[in-house]
């Protein structure tokens, strides 16, 4: 038995018709892009003495994410409320949809997708293919 993309189209409503749902993974520069996106970045690691650097994930961690845009301000303009709409479906997408085997971070390239907000994009279909890499990596 396997998932079809009409099962994914019929249990979690995404569109599997549109623009293919095609970017770069390149992460270089992420935390710049992140802040023009967002207005923030999580912060770099600090490097003890003598030490080396631990790999960092080009995302947020989702405790980061809950401390910072945990409530949308009341007064907030529509430039912050797009903001904090664009975090939480990237919250939300980095935890169902796109979730990976660590369970702690939500990666930058699906809030990078989620950049332009009338996109027709085939989320369907990238839901679809992730599943299958997720399985394939297993």
């Amino acid at each position: 038995m396997t998932v079809t993309l009409q099962d994914v189209s019929m249990i979690t409503a995404l569109p599997i018709e549109g623009k293919p749902l095609c970017m770069s993974t390149d992460s270089e520069g992420w935390r710049q892009q992140m802040e023009a996106l967002i207005g923030m970045s999580p912060q770099e690691p600090e490097v003890e003495d003598g030490g080396k650097k631990d790999r960092v994930p080009a995302g947020a961690p989702f405790t980061w994410i809950a401390a910072n845009f945990a409530h949308c301000p009341e007064d907030a303009d529509d430039e912050v409320i797009q903001r904090y709409a664009r975090v939480y479906m990237w919250y939300v997408i980095s935890r169902t949809i796109f979730a990976d085997g660590t369970g702690k971070n939500a990666p930058w390239m699906w809030l990078k997708a989620l950049t332009v907000f009338d996109n027709k994009f085939s989320w369907g279909s990238a839901a679809l293919a992730y599943l299958y890499r997720q399985v394939i990596n297993c």
